[in-house]
């Protein structure tokens, strides 16, 4: 009798440890799906945010290639006459308290309807592309396309445009003199850029201001000195040292054509390449140079 008592109990036992087993491997069970499930949704997440972040960019490059285009140029231009027209208008309800700026904002004015009619002008040009050119070269059906060729460093503050073959033949060797003078127009006497001043924050014995200040107020003017723009370094920064900021080179045989060297607006940097292709062809390269 006890002894069937005593297997009743070990059945019990041995039931109750299975159903704890049980409940034990389904809540593992239970566990490791929900991290499955966890993780799949994470999984989901980051591919959205990829997702997300590449129709970003191509958006982003979209509206970048648009705003290249001569239609975006031209809009934004009429945008900014407008802008600088109610501006005059306004200012022109006070002349004489706003003399100075009104006419500030009709430079502006002039400036930008300049730029406007060179839009206008080459959108036209673009328009006729392929009457003076055979089939061959142009169709008139031609899709106009900004790509970006690629990136160019500057550490001279100035570009140069040239064909590479002549830096083969044609480079000339000449040490470059660093020769900068400027003139007081109050007295006629001369200034000498690292023999009377080291650098453009410098004072002058006689002055109150500085030498940017003196040039800014024009009262010491650059004397333009004469130099050749020779086919090399020195002949190059010779140019861009000019009011004009550019220059033709010149060749060995002294004409012109080597190449043309510009300066930057803003120094060094890395500056971006452009070039506009019509009918699948390269017509006109442009650098950022800000």
């Amino acid at each position: 009798m006890n002894y069937e008592l005593d297997l009743d109990t070990s059945i019990k036992w041995i039931q109750l440890i299975l159903n704890f087993l049980a409940i034990g491997i389904g809540g593992w069970i239970y566990k490791t799906y929900v991290e499955n499930l966890k993780s799949a949704i994470s999984s989901k997440e980051e591919q959205v945010k990829v997702t997300e972040k590449h129709l970003s960019f191509w958006k982003d490059k979209a509206n970048d290639l648009e705003k290249r285009s001569p239609e975006f140029m031209e809009s934004a231009l009429n945008l900014r006459i407008k802008t600088r027209e109610d501006e005059i208008k306004r200012l022109s309800e006070d002349k004489e308290t706003h003399k100075k700026e009104i006419e500030i904002q009709q430079q502006e004015l002039s400036v930008l309807r300049i730029e406007l009619e060179k839009t206008k002008d080459y959108r036209t040009k673009l328009s006729f592309i392929g009457e003076d050119f055979d089939d061959y070269f142009f169709s008139r059906e031609g899709d106009l396309e900004i790509v970006e060729i690629g990136m160019v460093g500057v550490d001279s503050g100035q570009l140069m445009i040239t064909d590479p073959l002549y830096i083969r033949d044609e480079w000339q060797e000449e040490e470059y003199e660093d020769l900068r003078i400027y003139k007081d127009t109050a007295t006629g006497k001369t200034y000498q850029y690292q023999k009377d001043f080291q650098n453009y924050q410098n004072i002058i014995e006689g002055f109150d201001v500085n030498v940017n200040e003196l040039i800014k107020s024009e009262r010491f003017k650059k004397v333009e000195l004469k130099r050749d723009f020779n086919y090399s370094y020195a002949g190059a920064s010779y140019a861009t040292l000019t009011d004009e900021g550019y220059g033709e080179l010149k060749f060995k045989n002294g004409e012109t054509g080597a190449g043309v060297s510009f300066r930057t607006a803003f120094g060094d940097g890395i500056y971006p390449v452009y070039g506009e292709k019509y009918d699948d062809k390269l017509i006109r390269i442009y650098v950022n140079v800000i």
